[in-house]
């Protein structure tokens, strides 16, 4: 008989225990968690090079529309694409993403795009 004492009181600490855990942890889920708190943050964005250089029509819409979305660097990488690839480019990025440069600077920027991207590379100084 002892032991089935033993054992009821085991049991009933076990169920006890249970019952307490549950209940702690079913207050603690009904506790709020913090409120979110929005701020306003300034975030300075490295500028790099913004501008084409020169002062012709199309250096100034280079400057004006292409570096809107795309970094000098990234412009600078392009392999050499013919003025009907530039003519796609300009058409894709006004149609596709949003570009607002109109048609009717496509020409100047083909012609610009064309140019700088075919521009000899600056030859190593020999020594």
């Amino acid at each position: 008989m002892c032991n089935s004492k033993l054992i009821t009181l085991i049991l009933l600490s076990m169920v006890l225990v249970a019952v307490t855990h549950s209940a702690t942890r079913a207050a603690a889920d009904n506790s709020q968690p913090p409120p979110i708190v929005l701020q306003s943050q300034k975030i300075e964005l490295p500028r790099g090079n913004l501008k084409f250089e020169g002062s012709e029509p199309g250096a100034r819409s280079a400057s004006t529309y292409c570096v809107m979305c795309h970094s000098r660097g990234m412009i600078d990488s392009q392999p050499p694409l013919s003025r009907d690839a530039w003519k796609t480019e300009i058409h894709k990025m006004r149609t596709a993403y949003g570009c607002p440069v109109s048609e009717g600077l496509d020409e100047e920027l083909v012609d610009f795009l064309y140019q700088y991207n075919h521009k000899a590379a600056p030859s190593a100084s020999k020594q």
